[in-house]
């Protein structure tokens, strides 16, 4: 071998010698972050945590949402309950004041003021009872409440409640006059 092919195989040698040592440095760094990742409280344990924590946080909402459907459900069906009621204490009125008209207890003028009053009463209930069955829809959608529509509900449930205690009193007294 000559001198300058020496030179040249020393060259490529200190060439393969750098180039496996920075490999190995490499795969070291490699090792390195592996070994960062999955050790105790390293980035692997972070990384789960922050998951667990998010799978946590995710459950205990969609607990708190069902839970809110079902209230959202049962007031729905008691208000439904409400107005099944007042339909049928509606109805008795009717039958009460048909009558009171064929007993002539009754003025016809009067006996059209209470049939007015009392499609009025059944109007309310029937609009009532549409909010219900979208507030149903809505609770299936897993939209949200709206409280404040459930209040005004409310309020005039509780409106055509008295109309209709109106509307009795009014009767009765009209079935004990003779």
């Amino acid at each position: 071998m000559t001198p300058v092919d020496r030179g040249a195989a020393t060259n490529r040698l200190a060439a393969l010698a750098a180039a496996m040592l920075l490999g190995g440095c490499a795969a070291m760094q490699t090792y390195d972050q592996a070994g960062r990742y999955v050790a105790p409280g390293g980035v692997g344990d972070q990384q789960r945590a922050a998951a667990l924590a998010d799978l946590q946080r995710e459950q205990t909402r969609t607990a708190a949402l069902q839970e809110e459907r079902l209230q959202r459900e049962r007031e729905i069906a008691r208000s439904d309950e409400r107005l099944k009621a007042l339909e049928q204490d509606i109805g008795r009125q009717n039958r009460q004041l048909a009558e009171a008209v064929g007993a002539r207890r009754v003025s016809q003028q009067r006996a059209a003021e209470l049939q007015r009053e009392m499609d009025a009463v059944r109007n309310e209930m029937q609009q009532i009872d549409r909010q219900n069955r979208a507030a149903q829809a809505a609770a299936a959608a897993n939209a949200p409440p709206d409280p404040a529509a459930e209040r005004a509900k409310q309020d005039r449930l509780k409106a055509l409640e008295a109309r209709k205690a109106a509307l009795e009193a009014t009767l009765v007294q009209l079935g004990t006059r003779r």
